[in-house]
């Protein structure tokens, strides 16, 4: 039998798969660190510092502050900015009818979100609140238990000047269209009259002339919070003194605390 002759295609080798040899690797590759952004330097505004770019004058006091903080806190200085008036190229407005005290806590708040007024007295927190009544503050010690609630003012710092405080400042930021702020002072109020509506430093008289006299009749806010406490409290209006004569110079405040 005749050999079969294999054509030199067939007797050479299959080709194998070539693998390439790399380097070897380490285990743990240090790979570039990735670039760092450059580090800035946060600046925080704050009231009367170098950076301030306007002025508000009450009472011949000059306070320094900035028209970003101004115009993002209050519509009323958005709306000045925003149409460039006299004020705006002069850097600075007059207030004349705000007292220079109430100016200062309004801006105090723009930069914080608070305001605190001097003189106070820490409220101590105490197991039952005593506050609610005559009966309660002259009573015996264990009087405020029967009722088992604790004091909402417990930890603030009160006193009765701050009552006239907080009215005016509500009512400059309802001239500066400030609700946020009006509703902080509104606050303020109702905890003073709950410590302190039966002493006798309280100027409630004022008060009421200011908060009736000073806002819109349609802003019922500190109006109501004051008629409020008279109602919960009928010896504030019924004796002779400040307050009743207040009612009687403005009977339909007068009627809406005896029958509202």
């Amino acid at each position: 039998m005749d050999s079969v002759e294999k054509s030199p295609l067939q007797s050479r080798a299959e080709p194998k798969t070539p693998h390439c040899r790399g380097s070897p690797v380490s285990r743990i590759e240090s790979l570039p660190r990735t670039p760092s952004k450059p580090k800035i330097k946060q600046t925080k505004l704050a009231l009367g510092d170098e950076t301030a770019d306007f002025a508000i004058i009450c009472e011949g006091m000059r306070y320094t502050a900035h028209k970003a903080i101004l115009s993002a806190s209050s519509p009323y200085f958005a709306r000045m900015f925003r149409f460039s008036g006299s004020e705006t190229s002069n850097k600075e407005v007059d207030v004349p009818d705000v007292d220079a005290l109430s100016m200062k806590q309004v801006l105090d708040y723009m930069y914080t979100g608070m305001y605190a007024l001097p003189y106070g007295i820490t409220i101590p927190a105490t197991d039952y609140c005593k506050h609610s009544s005559l009966a309660l503050l002259e009573g015996p010690v264990s009087s405020p238990k029967i009722f088992k609630r604790k004091c909402p003012c417990a930890g603030k710092c009160l006193a009765p000047a701050h009552l006239l405080m907080h009215v005016r400042i509500y009512t400059v930021a309802d001239y500066l269209d400030m609700f946020d702020l009006k509703s902080y002072a509104q606050q303020g109020v109702e905890d003073v009259l709950h410590v302190y509506w039966q002493d006798e430093s309280l100027e409630l008289a004022d008060a009421l002339e200011e908060a009736f006299t000073a806002t819109p009749d349609d802003d019922r806010g500190m109006r109501d919070v004051m008629v409020t406490a008279l109602k919960e409290h009928p010896g504030l209006a019924v004796d002779v003194g400040d307050v009743r004569a207040w009612l009687d110079a403005n009977p339909d405040v007068d009627e809406s605390v005896n029958w509202g």
